[in-house]
Parts: C-alpha cells; sequence; structure tokens
C-alpha cells in the first residue's frame, strides 16, 4: 500500500514526531498483528515542496497486514490513552489533507529469485 498525505511545511518536525509515537506504540504491543505493522512501514519524506508549499509523505506498507488498523490517531489512542487530546491536536496541527491510497497485489516483483535445492545442486 502506498498512502500519500500532506502536512503544512512547518509541521513536518511535529509529524515526525507522532510517526515516532506511532513507531513506539507499534514496537511495545504485545499484539503480534502491530509487531508486524511496524516491520512493514516506512514513511518516506518527499524533498520538494508540492505547489501549495505542502510536504508530502509517503507511507510504504509492505506486505500489509490483512485486517490490521492502519489509522494513525486509533494507534496512539490504544497505546497511549492520556494523551489522547494532546496527540490529536498536534496530528490535526500537522495534517493537511489524505492526498492518495494506492493498494494492491504486486503485479511484478523484481526481486532475484532464489537458487533452488535442484538448481543449486547441479
Amino acid at each position: 500500500a502506498l498512502w500519500t498525505v500532506a502536512i503544512k511545511p512547518d509541521k513536518t518536525q511535529a509529524f515526525e514526531q507522532i510517526m515516532a509515537k506511532v513507531r513506539a506504540a507499534l514496537a511495545a504491543s504485545t499484539d503480534s498483528a502491530r509487531q508486524r505493522q511496524a516491520a512493514g512501514w516506512k514513511v518516506m519524506k518527499i524533498e520538494k515542496p508540492l505547489p501549495d508549499g505542502n510536504i508530502a509523505y509517503i507511507h510504504v506498507i509492505s506486505p500489509v497486514v490483512h485486517d490490521a488498523d492502519y489509522t494513525v490517531m486509533q494507534i496512539l489512542y490504544d497505546a497511549f490513552p492520556d494523551e489522547r487530546q494532546a496527540l490529536y491536536e498536534s496530528y490535526r496541527d500537522a495534517f493537511a489533507a489524505n492526498l492518495s491510497l494506492a493498494t494492491g497485489p504486486v503485479a511484478v516483483d523484481l526481486a532475484p529469485k532464489p537458487a533452488t535445492a535442484t538448481a543449486a545442486s547441479h
């Protein structure tokens, strides 16, 4: 999955701090699905600002954990219930827009294929 969001240019540090809290929440979870989410979730910052000045961040999620909730705020609320309001306000103030969400199966995997046991023995 590729999920692109626009973040206000003066709030990129706040957004990255929120995502660090998401990483901490997933890592500390005793739920194996949450741990698998962390293993396959990266966030990439696009260097060139969007035409409106906002900064695009792309969540790169592979593999997607089936039936897992990737809602940033829900992950934070579950892990840090006493910080709900502060986390919400920080995320809300940084967030400009959802730009796109693309999901689907891999059509072509360009990774090298491992040698099979029979091919390696010849």
